[in-house]
C-alpha cells in the first residue's frame, strides 16, 4: 500500500513548530491565553539547540552586583550589537528577562543561588557586570526538563519526528503547515488559525558547528518561499569550539569562562595575536572581534595542523576547574588532553544565528496567522550579542509570540481544510519518493556545507559570495534530482527528510550570500575583507524578500524606540492575567 494512501491530518488553534526553549515558551503563551497548542518537533521532544546550553543565561537581577538595573544591560546589549537590533524588542528583553527567571526558577529549574537566597550571577561577554544565571553545571538538561514537565502537566499535545516542507496560506492568511512524519513514512498536514514558528537557526550550513545535527534552518526557508520577510541574515555569532581531537570536533567548550579568567590565544608561531585585532583588550576583546582574530589567523595560513589555534589555560586552570568550564577540562582529558598541562586547540564555528524572520513586539511577521520566537525570529541582537542573551531572547518572545498568536487566532476563521495547496505538495512529494536514481543525498549535503565554509563562512570577499551563489544553484539543481535511497517507507521518507533539510540549507546559504554582498563593510558577526571596516553609512538592517523568485534584499532603518506595537487584542483569560499582574 502506497504511504500516500494514509494523510494525518489535524485541526488546531495554533501550531507550534519546534520543540527548543522558544517552543514550548509558546506554548506556555497559549495556555495562559485559553487555547491549547499543538507543539511538533522534528526530534525526540524536547529538542533543539536549547538542549546544548551550557554556561547560562542573562537578566539584570541586581544579585551579584546590587547597582545593576535593566536599563543597563539594555546599554550593553545596543553597544554590543554595535547599533543596529530592534531597539524596542530589547528593551522588552531587559526588562522581562527577570519574570521570566523568577517563574522558571519555580518550575524547578534549579539556579544556583547564594547563602542569602539571591541569584549568583556569574561574568559573561559584554557585559559591564556579572549577570549570567546558571544551574551549577549545564544549563541544557534542567531547563529543557522543567519546560517539558510542565507541558505535560498543562496537557499541550506534542508530536515528535516531523518535518514540515511548507506553510500553507488562504486569502494571504498563513493556514497552517504539511509535510511528513519521517519515522512512520506518513504525510502530515496540519490546519491551524495561527502557526509559530520556533524551528532555530542553520547550523548544519557549517561543518563544524555546536548543534544538534537535524537542525537545518528549515523555519527560515519556509517563511521566506511564504511571504514573510527575514532580517539581519548576514550576521552569525561565532563560537569557539574543538578543532582537535578529531573525535570531538565540534565540541564546544565556549571559552568565555577561560578567558573571563585570563586564558591566552596564540597562533601556530606561537604569537599572543588577539592584541593585534583589539589593543586594548586582546582576547577580552567582544565575541565577534575574537572569532574574527581566530578566523584570520587560519585563513592566513597561521593556523594549527588541525585547521585551529592555541587556547592556553593552564596559568588559570585552578580558578576556572568548576562548574561547566570543569566538564570541558573532563572531556579533554576523556580524549587524552590535560588543559593543566597542555594548550587545546580551538576553531570558530557557529553558535547562534542572529538573523531570522522579522517581528515586532508579540511575535508578529509581516503575514497574518504567522508568529515567530527564539532563534528562528530576528532582529533582536542585530550584528552581534551579549552572552547569555539567546537563551532570555527565547524564552521573552517565545512566551510572546504564543500570547500573540493565541489572541490573533481567535479572532481569525477557521481555516478551509482544502486551502493551502497542500495536495499539490504531496503530489510532488510523492513523485520524489518514487525517484530510485539519481545523485547521492550525502555527497551533497557535504558540497552544501562545503560553500558553507568556503563560500559564505566566517571570511567573506565579494568574487566568493558571487561564486558561492553561482554554486548553489548547481547545487540546488542536483539536490532536486538527488535519489531516494531505501527498502522501506520508513527508510525512504528518512531519505527525503535529508533531501529537504538539503533543500532548506541551500535556501538559508543563498540568504546568507545575498544579504553579505549587499552589506559592503564589517560589523560584528559579518567582516568582508574587501571592505574590512565599519561604516555608518551601513549602520541599517538589510530585510530579504522574495521577489518573482529571487530573493530581493532592501536597506531598513534601525527601530530606535518609540511607539511600542500594541498588545493582541485581548481575550477574557489575558485581560485577567492583566489584571493580576499576569504575563503581557
Amino acid at each position: 500500500m502506497s504511504p500516500f494512501s494514509e494523510v494525518r491530518r489535524i485541526e488546531t488553534d495554533v501550531l507550534i513548530i519546534g520543540g527548543g526553549v522558544a517552543g514550548m515558551m509558546a506554548a506556555v503563551g497559549c495556555v495562559r491565553s485559553g487555547v491549547k497548542p499543538v507543539l511538533i518537533t522534528k526530534a525526540t521532544f524536547p529538542s533543539g539547540s536549547s538542549s546544548m546550553a551550557r554556561g547560562g543565561y542573562t537578566a539584570a537581577m541586581g544579585h551579584s552586583e546590587p547597582t545593576d538595573k535593566p536599563e543597563f544591560l539594555y546599554e550593553d546589549s545596543i553597544e554590543a550589537s554595535y547599533g543596529i537590533c530592534n531597539h524596542r524588542l530589547m528593551r522588552i528583553m531587559s526588562e522581562e528577562a527577570i519574570d521570566r527567571t523568577i517563574e522558571l526558577d519555580a518550575w524547578g529549574l534549579g539556579l544556583v543561588k547564594m547563602d542569602d537566597g539571591k541569584y549568583h550571577q556569574k561574568q559573561s561577554a559584554s557585559h559591564r557586570f556579572p549577570r549570567l544565571l546558571h544551574c551549577g553545571k549545564l544549563m541544557g538538561k534542567p531547563l529543557m526538563q522543567s519546560l517539558a514537565k510542565k507541558m505535560r502537566e498543562w496537557g499541550v499535545e506534542t508530536i515528535q519526528h516531523a518535518i514540515f516542507v511548507d506553510l500553507m496560506k488562504e486569502g494571504g492568511c498563513v493556514v497552517g503547515a504539511w509535510g511528513f512524519l519521517y519515522r512512520e513514512g506518513v504525510p502530515v498536514v496540519v490546519h491551524a488559525r495561527s502557526t509559530i514558528m520556533a524551528t532555530g537557526g542553520a547550523p548544519q550550513l557549517h561543518e563544524v558547528n555546536d548543534s544538534p545535527p537535524y537542525i537545518s534552518g528549515d523555519g527560515y526557508t519556509m517563511a521566506l518561499r511564504a511571504g514573510a520577510e527575514l532580517i539581519d541574515m548576514e550576521f552569525i555569532d561565532y563560537q569557539l569550539l574543538a578543532a582537535a581531537p578529531l573525535k570531538i570536533r565540534g565540541y564546544p567548550p565556549h571559552t568565555s569562562g577561560f578567558i573571563n579568567a585570563g586564558a591566552h590565544l596564540y597562533n601556530k608561531d606561537g604569537e599572543r595575536f588577539m592584541w593585534n585585532y583589539d589593543p586594548e583588550r586582546g582576547e577580552r576583546a567582544t565575541r565577534a572581534v575574537v572569532n574574527r582574530g581566530v578566523g584570520m589567523e587560519i585563513f592566513e595560513g597561521r593556523g594549527t595542523e588541525s585547521h585551529g589555534v592555541y587556547l592556553d589555560a593552564r596559568h588559570v586552570i585552578e580558578e576556572v576547574n568548576d562548574g561547566a568550564t570543569a566538564d570541558i577540562i573532563r572531556v579533554f582529558k576523556t580524549q587524552g588532553v590535560d588543559m593543566a598541562d597542555s594548550p587545546i586547540e580551538v576553531a570558530s564555528g557557529p553558535h547562534t544565528y542572529l538573523g531570522g524572520i522579522r517581528i515586532d513586539e508579540w511575535g508578529r511577521t509581516n503575514l497574518t496567522g504567522f508568529y515567530a520566537g527564539g532563534e528562528a525570529a530576528g532582529g533582536v541582537h542585530g550584528a552581534n550579542r551579549t552572552g547569555g542573551a539567546a537563551l532570555a531572547d527565547s524564552y521573552v518572545f517565545g512566551l510572546r509570540s504564543g500570547i500573540g498568536a493565541a489572541c490573533e487566532g481567535a479572532r481569525l476563521e477557521k481555516p478551509d481544510p482544502e486551502s493551502g495547496g497542500w495536495r499539490e505538495g504531496l503530489e510532488k512529494l510523492r513523485a520524489r519518493e518514487s525517484r530510485a536514481s539519481g545523485p547521492d543525498d550525502k555527497h551533497l549535503r557535504l558540497e552544501v556545507q562545503r560553500v558553507g565554509v568556503e563560500g559564505i563562512g566566517q571570511i567573506r570577499e565579494k568574487s566568493r559570495l558571487e561564486k558561492a551563489l553561482a554554486r548553489l544553484d548547481e547545487l540546488e539543481a542536483e539536490n532536486e534530482r538527488a535519489a531516494v535511497a531505501g527498502d522501506s517507507p520508513r527508510k525512504r521518507f528518512d531519505c527525503m527528510r535529508r533531501i529537504q533539510e538539503t533543500h532548506n540549507l541551500i535556501g538559508v546559504a543563498r540568504m546568507l550570500a545575498v544579504a553579505a554582498l549587499m552589506r559592503e563593510e564589517s560589523r560584528g558577526g559579518h567582516f568582508r575583507m574587501d571592505h574590512p571596516d565599519i561604516s555608518e553609512e551601513w549602520r541599517c538592517n538589510i530585510v530579504l524578500s522574495l521577489e518573482d523568485g529571487q530573493v530581493t534584499p532592501r536597506r531598513r532603518e534601525v527601530v530606535e524606540e518609540s511607539a511600542f506595537a500594541p498588545a493582541p487584542e485581548e481575550t477574557p483569560t489575558t485581560a485577567a492575567l492583566a489584571e493580576q499582574g499576569g504575563v503581557v
